[in-house]
């Protein structure tokens, strides 16, 4: 039921240099591109780098349909870093010296015989989280009563049906994980550190002017929250219950450094790294506006969903419902073929914070915002790192093992997680069946039908699982 792979609506104006396109049918990812002299036109019109960050402003990402490509553009212009991205696709990301304009020689390249594209690379980061202060859960005592999640969409049910896929390999590209989380450790495959391989190591120096070396583990964590929603051990008398923590295997991929922040071409990296490792189902729940979208994120995630492997991704957390602003959704999210997730209290409610837009497909437990006045009840406990990170040091939280938070970056895993549930019990299931699936069987929230707010619904994890066919109500 794939469309062709264009935003699911049309957020994106033209943001690519476009040279000559390989018969892979790229020219259909991102709507109507830029023709070779209307890409020179509107790089010179100024707005083509107007989401791109000072520190990546030496990066091109490029794509090339002939090896020999790359010579040409080492004899135009001077080149001073190449990384490969994704065989497959043929993406790399390349750097230009200090001083050499970047728009002059994101023309150039795009200009010559092989090239695909060559476009910037913007910055990507961690949504925030939404915090409120809550007392420390001991990691020694079973806090499933804590999880109000859990019964809200109806795992707990879900759970009477299957909680156990052993050998399902599912890709987490985020902050990292703790990998020695006790209620984590028997679900974790090795951990990928791309950002270490993209940026070099995740040191943080603290005010007392400590180093601290987050290489290969969670310096944020964001990552481990979202792992334990996932995946935290079932039944072990330790901390929390994960959606699919009965049997599942989490391959962790760091792609951000401790304060979350990341980039197009790092993100890049992370997909072809899930499809390299035969991850069935990837969560991401890194988003960044519309304009920042590329066609290399966009290429490396239609070959995911080419390589049969389901994308959740979370809508963001910029919106205030409460003061009348509704940000869009966030890309990846955004696309066709990505499920993409938003927020919902424990009240049945929309969440402030949670974007909407017409690409949104469903709802799940994203918790309270910081606000106790909007009455929205509990927030999303799950596992953290056993050792103080980066938002401890920012005092935003300061237990360890466990913490509660919220947005739709806790949404995300939950329906994640479910998807475990569905591909134990039928394991031909194919992307497009998954997103038709748990569309068919949300539990509708506000006005009757799809809404911007709640796209279908709430997330039914039970119905899900009992659900025998592939129509959607889309």
């Amino acid at each position: 039921m794939f469309k062709d792979f264009i935003l699911k609506s049309h957020l994106l104006s033209g943001l690519l240099l476009a040279g000559s396109l390989s018969a892979c049918g790229t020219a259909n990812v991102i709507g109507a591109m830029l023709s070779p002299t209307a890409a020179v036109q509107h790089a010179a019109s100024g707005t083509l780098l107007e989401h791109v960050s000072l520190a990546n402003s030496r990066d091109m990402l490029v794509r090339v349909n002939d090896p020999a490509a790359l010579a040409r553009i080492q004899q135009q212009l001077q080149i001073t870093g190449q990384d490969l991205l994704s065989a497959e696709a043929g993406l790399y990301r390349l750097r230009i010296p200090v001083g050499q304009s970047l728009t002059r020689s994101l023309s150039a390249v795009a200009q010559l015989p092989g090239v695909a594209y060559a476009e910037p690379n913007p910055s990507f980061k961690l949504p925030d989280f939404q915090i409120q202060q809550e007392a420390a859960v001991q990691p020694n005592d079973p806090n499933y009563g804590l999880q109000w999640n859990m019964r809200s969409s109806r795992i707990n049910q879900a759970w009477g049906l299957t909680n156990q896929n052993p050998t399902l390999k599912i890709a987490v590209i985020d902050s990292g994980v703790d990998p020695n989380h006790p209620d984590l450790v028997d679900h974790l495959e090795q951990l990928e550190d791309i950002y270490n391989e993209e940026h070099g190591p995740d040191i943080y120096r603290n005010i007392s002017g400590d180093r601290i070396n987050f290489g290969g583990r969670d310096g944020n964590g964001h990552g481990t929250h979202v792992i334990g929603v996932i995946a935290a051990a079932m039944n072990n008398q330790v901390g929390v219950a994960g959606v699919a923590g009965g049997g599942v295997r989490i391959i962790p991929i760091k792609a951000t450094d401790y304060a979350g922040n990341t980039d197009a071409a790092t993100l890049t990296a992370a997909f072809q790294r899930a499809i390299d490792r035969d991850a069935r189902v990837i969560n991401i729940s890194i988003g960044g506006p519309a304009s920042k979208s590329t066609q290399a994120l966009t290429d490396v995630i239609r070959l995911a969903l080419q390589r049969n492997i389901s994308i959740i991704s979370a809508t963001g957390n910029e919106s205030n419902r409460a003061s009348g602003l509704i940000s869009p959704i966030t890309v990846p999210a955004a696309y066709p073929g990505v499920i993409a997730v938003g927020a919902h209290t424990e009240f049945d409610q929309v969440a402030s914070y949670s974007n909407g837009g017409g690409e949104i497909d469903l709802l799940a437990p994203g918790g309270a915002g910081r606000s106790r006045v909007q009455e929205e009840g509990q927030q999303i406990w799950s596992t953290w790192p056993s050792y103080h990170t980066y938002e401890y040091f920012q005092r935003r939280v300061t237990s360890t093992y466990y913490a509660a938070t919220s947005g739709t970056s806790m949404a995300c895993p939950h329906v994640t997680g479910v998807v475990a549930l569905m591909l134990a019990r039928e394991p031909q299931l194919t992307p497009a069946q998954i997103r038709s699936r748990l569309i068919a069987t949300a539990d509708d929230m506000g006005p009757a039908g799809f809404d911007q707010d709640s796209g279908y619904g709430k997330l039914n994890a039970l119905r899900a699982l009992r659900w025998t066919s592939h129509d959607a109500r889309d």
